[in-house]
């Protein structure tokens, strides 16, 4: 180390950690999932917001055992995380995911949505 440089006395980040991005708009994509090969997930934002809540919808579908097309209904807290309300598929109403290394895991099962390329 020379005289200039200092030491970086910052913890590591964690891969689960947020990032230090732009809030919402982190989560803004297309992702595929790996319970439903061939199928596809897109986040976008909706006019709604409070504070740091921020109402989004996830448009998706084609993956094998799931509808040709779904919409979700999804609350973005910040840059931390996002709430999916799966229940018109048939699934829970509070599904919590976290980003993760460019993609999105699932804090209940462990399921994570790679981003795919745009």
């Amino acid at each position: 180390m020379t005289e200039t440089e200092q030491p970086n006395n910052n913890p590591p980040e964690s891969p689960l950690a947020p990032s230090q991005g732009g809030g919402a708009e982190e989560f803004v994509g297309t992702y595929s999932d790996p319970n439903h090969p061939g199928g596809h997930r897109t986040i976008i934002l909706l006019g709604g917001k409070v504070g740091d809540y921020q109402l989004a919808e996830v448009q998706g579908g084609g993956g094998i055992g799931e509808p040709a097309t779904f919409v979700l209904p999804a609350t973005i807290m910040g840059d931390r995380s996002i709430v999916i309300d799966f229940t018109p598929k048939g699934g829970p109403r509070d599904f919590v995911g976290v980003l993760d290394c460019g993609g999105i895991k699932f804090v209940k099962d462990g399921n994570r949505w790679p981003r795919m390329e745009e």
